[in-house]
């Protein structure tokens, strides 16, 4: 008496969620954007005047946020 999922067909289905996962993550076209980048081609998108760009603390022009890496 089995009262289970057989090997192949454990099998089978192990491999259909793993091709599924697999084509989910596909869903991404390009390289992240930065979120003023991403606002200004939204506004394009949207035939909208684009906001300014932020523009760099006067005082200290070469500050760095921890993540800034990950935005470049």
């Amino acid at each position: 008496m089995t009262t289970g999922l057989t090997t192949k067909t454990a099998t089978v289905l192990v491999l259909l969620v793993a091709a599924s996962a697999l084509l989910s993550a596909c869903g991404r076209v390009g390289p992240p954007l930065k979120p003023s980048e991403a606002a200004i081609q939204q506004a394009k998108d949207a035939g909208e005047e684009p906001p300014q760009a932020p523009t760099p603390n006067s005082e200290n022009t070469e500050k760095r946020f921890v993540l800034d890496g990950l935005l470049e």
